[in-house]
């Protein structure tokens, strides 16, 4: 399976909060259907535009690890995916997710299409911000958006029955 393309951005939702965001596209088709199946059983739903611009997105059992300043991986509670290459964490980004918890999307193939390749990982790379965040905007209007809070882990989760 190919890698899912990574990305980090904060945002400043319409009350005025910000909150950090994660996102991953999926490289391909099959790659989106089998990461959202997963994702689902996690607590991500399809969320609208009102949801996503108020972070009034459901508590999943999902977490993101930030390790020595990279988010390394997304685990689902029974599934990790790995963050390859692993986006880097900016001051910026941890300050927003010191609450405990981040919006974390999954998007379609060629959702960003002009951005993906550019960045090499890192989807919300800030020369190309505002114009992902619009497509995310408008995935959300449309529907399509697969979303929910993960919460934010400084150490991988461990395997499920594992201690």
């Amino acid at each position: 399976m190919t890698q899912a393309t990574w990305g980090l951005s904060v945002v400043d939702l319409v009350d005025g909060d910000r909150w950090a965001v994660v996102v991953a596209q999926a490289a391909d088709d099959a790659q989106y259907d089998a990461l959202a199946a997963r994702l689902t059983q996690a607590g991500l739903k399809r969320t609208r535009d009102r949801e996503w611009d108020r972070a009034l997105l459901p508590l999943t059992s999902c977490s993101v690890t930030v390790e020595d300043g990279y988010l390394t991986q997304l685990h689902t509670g029974r599934t990790r995916i790995l963050a390859f290459p692993p986006p880097d964490v900016t001051p910026n980004w941890e300050q927003a997710a010191a609450r405990g918890r981040v919006m974390f999307a999954l998007l379609k193939p060629n959702t960003l299409p002009s951005i993906g390749a550019q960045c090499q990982g890192e989807v919300l790379h800030s020369e190309h911000r505002d114009l992902a965040a619009e497509q995310i905007a408008a995935e959300a209007a449309a529907g399509r958006l697969l979303a929910g809070l993960a919460s934010v882990l400084d150490q991988p989760a461990p395997h499920p029955g594992r201690r």
